[in-house]
């Protein structure tokens, strides 16, 4: 075979999904009409008849995405037409390198809310400690019941929560997806990649 040996090339028919012939792992098939298709896809061809709206490597960071466990997998993409083993060998290596440079830009995209969060944090411990402050002050023995009420027990509770709640979001739970996408990211990378040309009719992926 031509370039990447970790690359194959075969003629099969399609299936969305099935396992290899050692049963140990269950193959993500990705169907393209062309070998772009992995990485660009031009809504305008839907009127020439493709079946794509979202990019190969879009949905299979979907797929995988949505999966529990993924060592256990391997990836298929199977190119309508013909594909030499060279081909094989680039789409391959274009799809680990993107993955490494999608890392790289989730890991920067985490790192901006994590900076704007401790900013925050500053200007929201602010927050808080006037509205336990002001709280406090409502809800002393003595103070007007409906005063208490509403801004003691009320408004400035909320505005001392609020205070904590944004930056806390960000710090702790608005970088969650990001951790994930890099794990599953990372996950895809290593896993193996088969390249096949489909001689029968396609099977729509899903």
């Amino acid at each position: 075979m031509e370039g990447d040996t970790a690359s194959t090339v075969r003629n099969v028919t399609s299936v969305p999904e099935r396992r290899d012939k050692q049963g140990s792992r269950t193959d993500v098939v990705i169907q393209l009409d062309t070998p772009e298709e992995l990485f660009a896809v031009d809504p305008r061809a839907l009127l020439t008849g493709s079946r794509r709206l979202d990019s190969g490597i879009d949905e299979l960071v979907d797929r995988f995405l949505a999966m529990k466990k993924i060592r256990h997998h391997r990836i298929v993409l199977e190119v309508a037409g013909e594909c030499s083993g060279e081909l094989a060998a680039r789409l391959e290596r274009a799809l680990r390198r993107y993955c490494e440079l999608r890392i790289q830009r989730a890991e920067r995209q985490s790192e901006v809310i994590w900076r704007s969060g401790m900013r925050s944090l500053v200007s929201g411990s602010v927050l808080f400690l006037v509205g336990v402050v002001l709280s406090f002050e409502f809800t002393r023995p003595g103070a007007d019941e409906f005063w208490r009420e509403l801004l003691g027990n009320g408004v400035f509770l909320v505005v001392a929560w609020v205070g904590l709640w944004y930056p806390l979001d960000l710090l702790f739970i608005a970088r969650q997806s990001l951790k994930r996408e890099m794990r599953v990211l990372a996950e895809i990378r290593t896993l193996p990649v088969v390249v096949q040309t489909a001689t029968g009719p396609t099977a729509k992926s899903g």
